[in-house]
């Protein structure tokens, strides 16, 4: 270890926490000695600490790879917060920006964190930069995409490898996971090339406090009902939904029923998706309607509900999603509805999931149309991507667009991404003095210049800095169209870099664009790739109409030894309360055949001498006597000893 600061004293500087969950130390040491480490964390676990903390005890920059631009962003944001340097690359960035987070990472002072989605670790431009870079330590986030045995495998991530020959072999990497059976665990070991000696840590991926609960039902919004008001009327929680329709109905459904909601999803404005999200975080919404989309780098301690109205497609995702409860350790639950047809609409969607590769084909070219890319060019340029315009413009079903997307994805050769509000973002080019003499040249644009250092600052000069254009507007008495036009502006005139405020979804081809009909699908994967989906629809299926305990079936799933029951989810309840019914019954029965002994009774001459309170069990000691034949009904329909 090559600091002075112990890993406690730097969690306890920099995070506030005095003491490490348990298992992270350990896994901080592994790394500190040098060691590739294998982290399998459960949901809620503090991942991120494991590769942040000892990235700040070694010397040299930590480069994180991450698949999505919103948790990336999220943890960018949350470190600066903190009073430590990050960068991040990803797609939507210009080409100024990618540049000049690099230039930070290689000459800037104090850059500890470099986040870096997989398609870019490759090109030539990181290639050149990253073997300038001082590197301590190679973090692999949701490493579970490196291997094709799990549910969201993704091809750019098998090139992680290929990372590690630019750096020296001096350096470790660790992979992070919450999600990973034994063989995913294997996989990411041998794609990654770990040396030997490396350590693999596993915590069980049980959660005492979490109830699960699978609810069948043909009325879910009136089971959905019951459920909130039997959690409390001011608790937080999710419910997800798998279409964004679908969120809208519900939320508006839990509205008319008195319940603070709200909906969420990526097809609404930014602003509105900022403002839903934080009025939930500090509860001014009780409960939050959302697709899969939500949820991730949104740490909410003291979340007691997460409910499904359908069940994901694999028990990963459920894990993950379910997950977000009880992160403060209390009890919580996770709640599937079911209804009567929902694994007969499982299995049709897994199906759907793998359109013929002549669909796939078609979908390419349209893609190709659509971005007016030609072969050979577009590579990692992203574009704004409507999937609804897309599919209308050349009249493909939806979703058969949406899932042959996926499939392109899969196979690594496009990326699709959610919309991600990236605010607009500034950095002047010219230096002090020349900037002077422009504003004295130039009088028009003085103002808005003004503007921007009064309004920001002379970080500007330093490197892109996020400014909001509805404030620039409203300081200088003008439309935001007018502002957004003369920055524009100064961007052509070479004064500053604008990169204009992206609310769109996006897409990109990873690699060079094929001609469609030489597009080079691997079939043998894609067959395997169907068969591994119609295992985890089976296994969804599974637990869903499950009779033993529910964390017993996840538990086994991620391939963990002899799990206990948990004794709090809806199968080990309901066990109890039959155990309990059966003891009391027990308890109840000589006194039943005491009072029959000199007469017979009718059953409600007979529960009319036990308290309300009693009657149940008295019922229930009843008829189990009845069953054993030690009482039988006379012909007037009194009961008698036998």
């Amino acid at each position: 270890m090559s600091t002075e600061l112990s890993p406690l004293t730097i969690l306890q500087e920099h995070w506030g926490h005095q003491a490490f969950r348990p298992g992270q130390e350990e896994i901080i040491n592994s790394v500190l000695n040098g060691k590739d480490t294998l982290a399998l964390l459960p949901t809620g676990g503090g991942k991120s600490i494991c590769f942040q903390v000892p990235a700040l005890a070694r010397p040299g920059i930590c480069i994180v790879v991450s698949p999505l631009i919103a948790l990336m962003k999220d943890q960018v944001e949350n470190l600066r917060k903190r009073g430590l340097r990050a960068e991040a690359i990803y797609a939507g960035m210009s080409h100024q920006e990618i540049d000049h987070a690099l230039d930070n990472c290689v000459y800037g002072r104090n850059v500890k964190f470099l986040y870096v989605s997989p398609e870019r670790l490759l090109t030539e431009l990181f290639q050149v930069r990253v073997r300038k870079m001082n590197v301590g330590l190679l973090a692999v986030d949701e490493a579970h995409c490196l291997s094709q045995w799990g549910y969201d495998f993704r091809p750019p991530y098998l090139r992680i490898a290929e990372l590690r020959t630019l750096l020296p072999e001096s350096i470790p990497v660790i992979a992070l996971t919450a999600t990973a059976t034994a063989q995913v665990a294997a996989d990411i070991v041998e794609k990654l090339e770990f040396r030997p000696g490396f350590g693999v840590f596993r915590q069980s991926f049980a959660r005492p406090k979490l109830s699960y609960s699978v609810l069948h039902t043909e009325d879910k919004m009136r089971r959905l009902l019951e459920v909130l008001r039997g959690v409390g009327p001011n608790k937080t929680g999710i419910v997800y939904a798998r279409t964004r329709r679908q969120t809208e109905d519900t939320a508006a459904f839990l509205q008319q029923h008195k319940f603070p909601a709200a909906a969420y999803h990526a097809g609404l404005a930014p602003e509105r998706r900022t403002k839903v999200q934080q009025d939930w975080i500090e509860d001014r919404t009780r409960v939050i309607v959302a697709t899969n989309a939500f949820g991730m780098g949104i740490d909410k301690p003291d979340v007691r509900l997460v409910a499904h109205l359908d069940a994901p497609d694999t028990l990963e995702a459920y894990y993950q999603e379910a997950g977000r409860a009880g992160r403060d350790g209390q009890y919580a639950f996770a709640v599937v509805l079911a209804g009567p047809s929902d694994a007969d609409e499982a299995r049709r969607r897994t199906t759907q999931a793998f359109p013929p590769l002549d669909t796939v084909r078609r979908v390419y070219q349209a893609l190709a149309n659509y971005s007016r890319t030609a072969v050979g060019g577009g590579e990692l340029a992203a574009f704004d991507f409507d999937i609804q315009q897309f599919a209308e413009t050349y009249r493909i079903r939806a979703v058969d667009a949406h899932n042959s997307l996926r499939i392109l994805a899969r196979e690594g050769f496009i990326q699709v991404n959610e919309a991600v509000n990236t605010p607009a973002r500034v950095h002047l080019i010219m230096g002090h003095q020349d900037l002077y003499a422009f504003q004295v040249a130039n009088a028009q644009h003085d103002q808005l210049i003004k503007a921007l250092l009064r309004l920001h600052g002379g970080e500007l000069f330093v490197g892109f800095q996020a400014i909001s254009e509805n404030s620039l507007a409203t300081h200088l008495r003008r439309s935001v169209t007018e502002v957004r036009q003369q920055l524009r502006y100064l961007h052509t005139a070479g004064i500053l870099h604008y990169q204009a405020r992206q609310e769109s979804p996006q897409a990109m081809f990873i690699t060079q664009r094929y001609d469609s009909a030489k597009l080079p699908l691997d079939e043998p994967r894609l067959k395997a790739a169907r068969e591994l989906a119609q295992h985890k629809t089976s296994a969804v299926i599974h637990y869903v109409a499950g009779t033993r305990c529910r964390q017993q079936l996840l538990l086994e799933y991620f391939d963990e030894a002899n799990p206990a029951r948990c004794g709090v989810c809806d199968v080990c309840l309901a066990a109890k309360k039959a155990e309990k019914a059966a003891t009391d019954a027990a308890a109840w029965r000589p006194r039943l055949l005491e009072l029959l002994k000199d007469a017979p009774q009718t059953p409600k001459e007979l529960l009319a001498q036990f308290a309300p309170q009693e009657a149940t069990a008295a019922t229930a000691a009843l008829r189990e006597l009845v069953d054993l034949g030690e009482l039988n009904y006379a012909a007037d329909g009194r009961l008698r000893v036998n």
